[in-house]
């Protein structure tokens, strides 16, 4: 809105100025002066595109543009006991190859599915189900499971904690649960790679 009144302002000196040259238009060019204060106006009531909060940017890193998904794999899982140095988790195959994925939807759903390998032979496909979400400022992931299969695959179920984003790129994720259980407290951090 300022800039719109200080075009009106240097266009009404401009005028002010010029008086006595526009006094001795003709009734013509007094149309052609009225399309080009009109023309003038418009062009400067432009307004710049907003930018999009940190949650969209985020979103649209973990899920894709609105409409489409992202699958992701688990590749990397470690725990820290308090204030112990962190260790790794050693992951089997029928985990490494489970899909999570994430659509950019209005519903923001999750799905975690079984990889080509099953842990259990009898564990249904889908391990998990439900919806995502990331805080305004983009630091924190949200995911909200509302069917879960119970294995020891659901992997958001069991850690049904906000998860800290350490970081997202297009191809890549790390998360941070920390997790605080009758006194004593753990941070997993597992990382993702972009399928």
């Amino acid at each position: 809105m300022a800039q719109y009144s200080r075009h009106l302002f240097l266009l009404f000196q401009f005028l002010l100025t010029f008086k006595n040259i526009i006094s001795v238009m003709k009734i013509g060019n007094g149309y052609l002066l009225f399309f080009v204060f009109v023309l003038l106006m418009a062009t400067s009531c432009k307004e710049d595109d907003p930018q999009p909060l940190k949650a969209e940017t985020q979103a649209q890193l973990l899920a894709g543009d609105k409409g489409s998904s992202k699958q992701w794999k688990l590749t990397i899982a470690s725990i820290q006991d308090g204030s112990n140095p962190s260790s790794d988790i050693t992951l089997e195959t029928c985990i490494l190859d489970n899909i999570y994925e994430f659509t950019n939807n209005e519903d923001q759903s999750y799905t975690s599915k079984e990889g080509a390998t099953k842990c259990d032979p009898t564990d249904a496909d889908i391990l998990e189900a439900g919806n995502w979400t990331f805080t305004i400022d983009g630091k924190i992931l949200i995911i909200l499971p509302d069917v879960v299969n119970y294995s020891g695959n659901a992997l958001f179920s069991f850690l049904t904690y906000p998860s800290e984003v350490i970081a997202l790129t297009d191809s890549g994720m790390t998360l941070k649960m920390n997790i605080v259980n009758a006194g004593s407290s753990y941070s997993y951090t597992l990382t993702f790679v972009k399928v």
